[in-house]
C-alpha cells in the first residue's frame, strides 16, 4: 500500500513477507494518527487474496485485530520489504492513499510502475466491494456537502433503530468498518480520488451533490473530474437510487443512471429552522439529499424530519466557536474553495470575512458573487494580494497576513461599528497548506484565538 502521509523518502511499496507476520504486525501496531486499516492490514487483504484465501474471511480477522492506526516509520523498520527486493510481477495489487497520483498531474513512480506490469491500482473500498458485506451500501460524492450528507444520513437511520458504519473519505477507513449486517446500511463518503480507483463499486443508493471545479490537476482538467464522479452514477445497481442535485454539471449525468432517479433541489427539503446546524441553502439541498435517500432505505419521512433537529453538525462546518455580546465567531475553515465559501456567505448577515489562503483554480471564485453582507474583508495567506484585486472593488479589504492578526482586527471594527448580531466568519475559499498543516489545524488555530479573545480577562480590559 502507497500512503501520501509518509515522509518523500519513505514513499516505497511495502511488501509484506507472510500472513503471521501481518497477524502480528496488525495486533503490535503503533498510534501515528494515520487511517485506521494502514499498510499491514491493506498488504495482508491482498496477501491473503493472492493465497486463495477466502476474501471476507481475510477481512473479518483484520477487522477482528481492532488496529487503530499504523505508525508508517515502523512498519518499514520492522516488517516490510522496499519493492526492488523482490520481483514486481510477484504482486497482484497496488492499494494506494487517495492522495498518491496515479494518472494526473504525474503518476507516483510506484504508479507507473505498476501500469507498466500490467497491476491493478486499486483503493481501499475496493478492497472492502470485494469483501461482499452484508450491508446495504450507500455512496455519497460532490465537490462540497459531501461530510453533511452522510453524517446526516448516519444520524437519521441510527435515530431510527437502523444500524450503520460510516466511513471511507471521512473518519474510519473503509476497512475498519464493522459489517451492520443485512438489515444495516453503510454509508461511504467517497472522493473523485477513491472513484477514480474503485472498479468494482456497487451501491443499492448514491448521490452527487454538485460539481464546481476542483482538484482539476489530478484528473486532467475539467473533463475527468466530472468523468470521477459520474462512475458513482454507474456503481448504483438498477434496483436501487440515484440522486442528483439540482446542479447543472450534476444534472448532465442523469442519462448515465441505470437506477430510478431523483433530482433533488433545495425546495424538497423540510423546514429546518429548529435545526440549527443545518443552516443555509446549501444544507436545504443536503437535507433533501438525505432525506431521498432514507426514505429509500425504508424509514417514514416524519420520523425523518422528526430526527432533523438533534442533528450536530462537524468540526469546521460553519461551527460557532465563541460569543462576544452580540458578535458570533463561525469556523468555516473546511470552505477550501470558493463555492463553498459563497454558501456560508450566503447564510449570515453582517459579515467580517476572513478569508485566504493556498488558492485553488479560479480563485476566490463565485464567493465574490455574494459579499453584500460582508461589511469587510481581512485577508490572509498566500493568496491574500490575489484575493484583494478579486474584491477590492465590491467591499472594504484588508491585508491582514496572519490568522491571529485578521481576527484581532475583525473583533475590533465588529465592535466599533456597534453592529447587532454580527458575524466574524473564517471561511477561507483556499486550501490551508501555506501557513497549516491542514484545514482541521486551521480550525483548531481559529479556536483557540477565539477563545483568547473572549476570555473574561480580555473581555474586561477591551471594555475599559
Amino acid at each position: 500500500m502507497l500512503d501520501q502521509r509518509r515522509l518523500p523518502e519513505e514513499e516505497r511499496f511495502l511488501e509484506l513477507t507472510g500472513w503471521e507476520q501481518v497477524a502480528e504486525a496488525i495486533v503490535s501496531m503503533t498510534v501515528r494518527g494515520a487511517p485506521a486499516i494502514g499498510v499491514a492490514a491493506a498488504w495482508g487483504v491482498v496477501l491473503a487474496s493472492r493465497r486463495g484465501a477466502d476474501l471476507a474471511e481475510a477481512m473479518g480477522a483484520l477487522r477482528a485485530a481492532r488496529p487503530t492506526a499504523v505508525n508508517l516509520g515502523w512498519a518499514l523498520d520492522r516488517m516490510a520489504a522496499v519493492l526492488n527486493r523482490k520481483p514486481v510481477d510477484q504482486l497482484d495489487a497496488l492499494v494506494i492513499s487517495p492522495g498518491i497520483p496515479h494518472l494526473h498531474p504525474k503518476p507516483h513512480p510506484a504508479a507507473e510502475m505498476a501500469r507498466a506490469h500490467h497491476i491493478e491500482i486499486i483503493s481501499d473500498i475496493e478492497l472492502l466491494m470485494r469483501a461482499q458485506p452484508q450491508a446495504k451500501l450507500v455512496g455519497i460524492t460532490g465537490t462540497n456537502g459531501k461530510s453533511t450528507v452522510v453524517t446526516l444520513i448516519d444520524h437519521l437511520l441510527k435515530s431510527n433503530s437502523v444500524a450503520t458504519a460510516l466511513g471511507g473519505n471521512i473518519g474510519r477507513s473503509a476497512l475498519d468498518l464493522d459489517d451492520p449486517g443485512k438489515d444495516g446500511v453503510i454509508i461511504l463518503e467517497l472522493s473523485s480520488y477513491q472513484l477514480e480507483t474503485t472498479p468494482s463499486l456497487s451501491l443499492d443508493a448514491g448521490a452527487v451533490i454538485n460539481i464546481t471545479p476542483d482538484h482539476l490537476d489530478r484528473h486532467g482538467g475539467w473533463d475527468g473530474y466530472v468523468a470521477a464522479k459520474a462512475n458513482l452514477v454507474k456503481a448504483v445497481q438498477s434496483h436501487g437510487l440515484t440522486v442528483l442535485g439540482a446542479d447543472g454539471a450534476v444534472v448532465q449525468l442523469a442519462d448515465q443512471a441505470a437506477s430510478r432517479l431523483v433530482i433533488a433541489d433545495q425546495n424538497m427539503a423540510p423546514d429546518t429552522a429548529s435545526s440549527p446546524d443545518l443552516k443555509g441553502p446549501h444544507n436545504a439541498l443536503n437535507t433533501a439529499i438525505a432525506i431521498e435517500i432514507c426514505q429509500y432505505l425504508g424509514v417514514d419521512r416524519n420520523a425523518l424530519i422528526a430526527a432533523l433537529p438533534h442533528y450536530r453538525g462537524l468540526p469546521h462546518r460553519m461551527e460557532k466557536v465563541g460569543q462576544m455580546g452580540d458578535i458570533r465567531f463561525i469556523n468555516d475553515s473546511k470552505a477550501t474553495n470558493g463555492d463553498a465559501a459563497a454558501e456560508a456567505l450566503k447564510s449570515f448577515h453582517d459579515i467580517y470575512w476572513i478569508a485566504g489562503g493556498d488558492a485553488k483554480d479560479g480563485g476566490i471564485g463565485v464567493a465574490a458573487n455574494h459579499l453584500d453582507q460582508v461589511r469587510r474583508a481581512y485577508l490572509i495567506g498566500a493568496s491574500a494580494e490575489a484575493f484583494a484585486a478579486q474584491i477590492a472593488a465590491a467591499c472594504p479589504v484588508e491585508i491582514s497576513g496572519t490568522l491571529d492578526r485578521a481576527t484581532a482586527s475583525a473583533l475590533h471594527d465588529a465592535q466599533m461599528d456597534h453592529c447587532l448580531n454580527a458575524t466574524i466568519l473564517l471561511s477561507p475559499a483556499a486550501a490551508s497548506f501555506d501557513q497549516f498543516k491542514n484545514f482541521e489545524d486551521r480550525g483548531h488555530v481559529f479556536r483557540q484565538i477565539v477563545d483568547g479573545l473572549t476570555a473574561p480577562a480580555v473581555m474586561e480590559a477591551a471594555h475599559d
